[in-house]
């Protein structure tokens, strides 16, 4: 676990004591204007003055400064969250009924964040943005990005750091006042984490999360200088005085490029007030916004299928952070996905572990499995790691272990097994795979090249392993849900869109869409199979749901259905099923 760079903010005046003074002045004002009661009177004295402070009270933007003192610090670490998803919740798991009911009855429970035309609004946690309106080249590449990173023409200073094991890190601060947090790539491995860091928050960025700026940054150490109240964390957990000796002895450890300068991810700290981590179930009570326990989320669910699509197996509390911050003069707690160095074919150590993504930190079932078969069973990822010649790096170090040799998007694990990527429904998961669909060959082309791989061989393998996994997901998705999207109604008749066919998994003559007309009382008006993305519903009554099942010849996928709300003749709802 990473220790949060400390958030360094300008303090202006505060936008609620501003207000406050406006008002006081105002209310003064209007106080003075009634008739003044006789000074000698201290009983009448006593009320004005009580008046006075009951309509300046009443004035008081309360609820904004109690928001902000009760919205307490969440902290987590790694062994935290292995003890809380791999051992309490995996061993509570049927103690809670509702989930052992749904086990039994098969059903999953649906997400609560999606509007009537089953799409996630904008929130606090997600912000529709590439598949809403594509973004260009250049939007992809900047990403978050409100600068070009550290500015090294006058050098930096390091003011704090922290080194565990071989993996130093360093906050610091540039000639401009930039704050931001360095991070290294392994000994072995260079350009492969720092690579990752910048990739992957781009990709999460424009598909519509919060992430902190991560740009690519070389320096010599010629450019860096340390803070005289500079301290350092290391392996003993203590913290001592950062002197240039020891920095000298923790940047040994750093590979340096063939001109002997040092490859670093910079991590721009966000403006906020640090709260800490978010949780992946349950809520902030305090928090007004947060109204639906994180688990039954879409857009936290979906991050299986997006961490799928980008090798991001690290997916867990201690990778994020809650920042609050003023919009419009009101305090919102904004979420932020956060290290990515675990994403594409990279982990914190080096290349990916071969079983990484395959299995979860502590995997039960695969475990189990394994004891019970005598080791006759293979895993996927024992499969995989034997057709690379036991080898993690067999493209290039700055790749690492990053292929779709026996990649299965419905196999897909994280490290922790949380409860939101468990509970994902077909419904999430179709809804994740219509964004990762909208990025082009050249949009994912765009944001590799953010990495600044120094091969041009070492891009072009990870934007063809992403554009080739882009592809096994929508195949899988569209064909395991139904990809029916644009309804549009006139004159009785109802048109749509068919994903699947649009990008070129199936075929018209391959697909055939079974529409039964249902009325209020779930009474079947009408059965029809249609071979086009057009029914004429008839005259059918007022109040009734047209549900269309696909049906794709020769797959062997069980049919999916999407239910269309009629009303008054106008669509009023879309679900599909989960």
């Amino acid at each position: 676990m990473e220790m949060k760079e400390p958030i360094i903010m300008l303090k202006p005046a505060h936008p609620f004591k501003s207000s406050l003074r406006a008002k006081r002045s105002n209310l003064s004002a209007e106080i003075a204007a009634v008739a003044p009661l006789p000074r000698n009177d201290v009983r009448q004295r006593g009320l004005r003055m009580t008046i006075a402070i009951v309509m300046i009270a009443a004035t008081l933007p309360l609820s904004a400064p109690a928001f902000a003192q009760e919205i307490k610090t969440q902290e987590t670490s790694f062994f935290a969250d292995l003890f809380n998803q791999n051992v309490y919740y995996e061993g509570t798991n049927f103690l809670h009924l509702d989930r052992l009911y749904r086990f039994v009855a098969k059903k999953k429970l649906r997400s609560l964040d999606v509007n009537a035309y089953d799409e996630v609004p904008d929130s606090a946690f997600f912000v529709n943005r590439h598949a809403r309106k594509p973004l260009s080249a250049e939007e992809l590449a900047k990403g978050p990005a409100e600068n070009e990173g550290p500015d090294f023409s006058n050098g930096l200073t390091i003011t704090q750091g922290k080194f565990n094991g071989l993996h130093p890190g360093f906050f610091i601060k540039d000639s401009k006042g930039g704050a931001y947090f360095l991070k290294f790539d392994s000994e072995d491995s260079l350009e492969l984490q720092t690579s990752a860091d910048s990739i992957a928050s781009r990709f999460f960025h424009a598909i519509g999360y919060s992430v902190p700026q991560y740009t690519i940054a070389t320096f010599t150490l010629k450019q860096v200088s340390i803070a005289p109240s500079a301290t350092v964390y290391d392996d003993t957990g203590f913290q001592k005085k950062l002197t240039q000796e020891r920095f000298e002895q923790y940047i040994t450890f750093v590979p340096q490029d063939e001109e002997g300068r040092y490859r670093a991810s910079a991590r721009k700290t966000p403006a906020g007030e640090d709260k800490g981590v978010f949780r992946f179930q349950g809520r902030r009570s305090a928090d007004p916004q947060d109204k639906i326990n994180h688990d039954c989320l879409r857009a936290l669910r979906a991050l299986r299928v997006f961490g799928s699509w980008l090798g991001e197996d690290d997916l867990r509390e201690g990778n994020t952070q809650d920042l609050l911050v003023s919009d419009n003069g009101k305090p919102v707690l904004k979420h932020y996905l956060m290290d990515f160095q675990d994403a594409l074919g990279s982990s914190s150590n080096g290349a990916k572990p071969p079983m990484a993504t395959h299995e979860y930190f502590v995997d039960y079932g695969d475990t189990g499995k394994a004891i019970f078969s005598f080791g006759f069973w293979k895993k996927p990822w024992q499969k995989r790691w034997k057709d690379t010649g036991e080898n993690l790096m067999s493209v290039s170090p700055a790749v690492g272990y990053f292929d779709n040799r026996y990649f299965d998007p419905a196999k897909y694990k994280t490290q922790l097994p949380h409860y939101a990527f468990k509970d994902l429904t077909r419904a999430d998961a179709l809804w994740a795979t219509k964004i990762i669909m909208s990025f082009s060959d050249e949009n994912i082309r765009a944001i590799v090249k953010t990495g600044k791989l120094s091969k041009p061989e070492d891009s072009e393998t990870v934007a063809k392993v992403l554009i080739e996994r882009r592809d096994l997901i929508g195949k899988y998705g569209f064909e395991t849900s139904s990809p029916l999207e644009d309804f549009s109604l006139q004159n009785q008749l109802l048109s749509f869109k068919d994903l699947a066919i649009d990008h070129k998994f199936w075929t018209t003559e391959q697909t055939t869409y079974h529409v039964d007309l249902v009325n209020a009382q779930g009474k079947n008006l009408s059965s029809a199979d249609v071979h086009s993305p057009t029914i004429d519903l008839g005259s059918s009554a007022e109040v009734f749901d047209a549900v269309i099942h696909t049906v794709r010849s020769g797959s062997k996928a069980q049919s999916a259905h999407v239910r269309v709300q009629i009303r008054s003749g106008r669509i009023a709802g879309i679900i599909h099923q989960d």
